[in-house]
C-alpha cells in the first residue's frame, strides 16, 4: 500500500488570508505595525509560534510576544475556515489517489487540534491520517511527526512519498529519509524554488502533481 504524505499550508490549502488577519487582528491590539499578505507569506513555514516571531518586532519582550500569540491564536481557531480553501484541483487529486487505492496523509506544523479541524471541515473523509504538531514536540523539518506516522500506521519508507511547498518540507521529507516532490503554486514560486532548492524541479499545478505521484507509485 502506497501512502502520500501531503504537507499543509501552501501545498493542500491556502490559508494566507486568515493568517494574515489572525496576526494583524493580534498585532493591532498591541499597536504593532500590521504586515501585508506577502510579509505573511515568506514568514509561514515553521509554525505559528515562529510566524508570530517573524511578525512581530525584534525588541519587545517575549512575555510581550507571548500576549500577541495568545490572541492570534484565539483569533485563528474561530475564523480559520473563513477565507480558507483547497487549491484548485486538490480535493479532486486526492479523490483519485483513494480510488487508486492510494492512502492520503497530512502533516502540519498547525496544532494538532486545529490541523484536525481543517483537514475534516475541507476534506471530510478523505485523509486516512492527519498529524499536526504538539508544543512540547519538534515541528518540521525535524523528522519527529512524519516518524511518528510511519511508525504508528507501520508505513515502510519505500513506500512512502512527501509532498510539499518549501524548502522547510524539502529538508523533512530528506531527514526522515523519503522521496519528495515540491510545487509551486502555493507559498513559495518557482523562482523561490530554485534559489532555495536548486538541484530540485518544481511542479507548476494540480494535474502535473498528480501525473508525477502515479509515475512514483508505477516504479
Amino acid at each position: 500500500m502506497k501512502t502520500i504524505i501531503f504537507d499543509l499550508d501552501g501545498t493542500l490549502l491556502d490559508t494566507l488570508q486568515d493568517l494574515t488577519n489572525a496576526v494583524n487582528h493580534a498585532l493591532s491590539i498591541y499597536k504593532y505595525p500590521l504586515k501585508s499578505l506577502e510579509d505573511i507569506r515568506i514568514a509561514i513555514g515553521n509554525g505559528t509560534q515562529v510566524l508570530i516571531k517573524r511578525c512581530t518586532p525584534c525588541d519587545i519582550s517575549e512575555e510581550n510576544r507571548s500576549l500577541v500569540f495568545k490572541e492570534f491564536k484565539d483569533y485563528y481557531f474561530k475564523h480559520f475556515t473563513d477565507n480558507t480553501y483547497p487549491y484548485p484541483g486538490i480535493y479532486d487529486l486526492i479523490k483519485k489517489l483513494k480510488k487508486e487505492g492510494i492512502h492520503a496523509a497530512v502533516v502540519s506544523n498547525k496544532d494538532n487540534d486545529l490541523t484536525n479541524e481543517l483537514i475534516n471541515n475541507k476534506f471530510p473523509g478523505l485523509f486516512d491520517i492527519i498529524q499536526g504538531s504538539y508544543f512540547d514536540k519538534p515541528k518540521k523539518p525535524d523528522p519527529y511527526l512524519i516518524n511518528k506516522i510511519l511508525k504508528e500506521n507501520n508505513i515502510d519508507k519505500k513506500d512512502c512519498l512527501y509532498v510539499g511547498d518549501t524548502n522547510i518540507d524539502k529538508d523533512s521529507a530528506t531527514n526522515a529519509g523519503l522521496p519528495y516532490l515540491l510545487v509551486n503554486y502555493g507559498y513559495r514560486n518557482k523562482v523561490e524554488l530554485e534559489k532555495m532548492c536548486p538541484n530540485d524541479t518544481s511542479i507548476d499545478s494540480v494535474d502535473e502533481l498528480y501525473h508525477h505521484i502515479m509515475m512514483w507509485v508505477k516504479l
